[in-house]
């Protein structure tokens, strides 16, 4: 049995996780032989998050923030970059654009308007190989993502009858990390894996006229994830996610390893 206690502290500041495997999977690339010791991936992410529930824990006088939105989600392209080592442990980071939207509650006096464009975002973490059980593998995974604010995205929280045409903007930032562990077994091309994560997710929106500075959590913190990696060549590799439970998110990402 091979195996790996990955004991390293990670300072690399996502909810996007892929398979924590890849690794062990990603054997062989374009310009390197079979099993080198280091190699280099590249590829493209698409994310789609349906509803991050949000919550805040303040309330501004007679407003109640949590009137306002009831689901708050992203959009995301990305481009992936990453490192791998032994075959054991992936130093990765992503950069692209994002774009944030936001549902309102049908009854309530605490309205908003909502603006919001594609932005720049980005990610960093890492991945390893725990355990190795023949083509079985156990890994963790370690991720932060944020997207700065923009005055391409912004809030303005008003009162039912009250107008928002003279509210100032409220631009917002998005900051999140997220452990995760999992397990994948290969079986020829195909790589499915399935696992559990912890999710902090801050969504801090700035002082305007009318509120204060308000801080939103995702209210449920742990999760569940599923996906398949598909691979025909072992050079590119096709990656098909679903997340659950603290979010509500698909995603589909290509890697090439060199």
């Amino acid at each position: 049995m091979k195996w790996l206690f990955f004991l390293l502290p990670s300072f690399f500041f996502g909810a996007y996780i892929g398979n924590p495997a890849n690794p062990a999977i990603m054997n062989t690339g374009f310009f390197s032989a079979s099993y080198p010791f280091i190699k280099g991936t590249s590829g493209y992410i698409y994310d789609y998050t349906s509803n991050k529930r949000m919550e805040a824990k303040q309330t501004q006088g007679n407003f109640d923030p949590n009137a306002t939105f009831r689901e708050f989600g992203l959009h995301s392209q990305l481009a992936s970059f990453s490192v791998i080592l032994v075959e054991r442990i992936e130093f990765f980071g992503y950069t692209g654009t994002s774009k944030e939207q936001a549902k309102g509650h049908k009854e309530s006096t605490s309205l908003f308007d909502f603006d919001s464009h594609y932005h720049f975002s980005w990610g960093a973490g890492t991945k390893a190989v725990l355990l190795q059980w023949g083509k079985i593998y156990l890994s963790g995974d370690f991720t932060y993502f944020t997207i700065p604010s923009s005055s391409k995205s912004f809030f303005k929280f008003f009162e039912q009858f009250q107008s928002a045409a003279n509210l100032v903007k409220q631009t917002f930032h998005l900051r999140e990390w997220q452990l995760s562990g999992a397990l994948s077994a290969r079986f020829y091309c195909f790589t499915p894996y399935g696992g559990v994560n912890y999710l902090k997710s801050k969504l801090h929106v700035h002082a305007g006229t009318e509120t204060g500075a308000i801080d939103y959590v995702n209210q449920d913190k742990w999760g569940y994830f599923y996906g398949l990696t598909l691979s025909l060549t072992g050079r590119f590799h096709l990656n098909f996610e679903r997340r659950i439970r603290d979010e509500f998110a698909y995603t589909f990402s290509t890697i090439a390893v060199f």
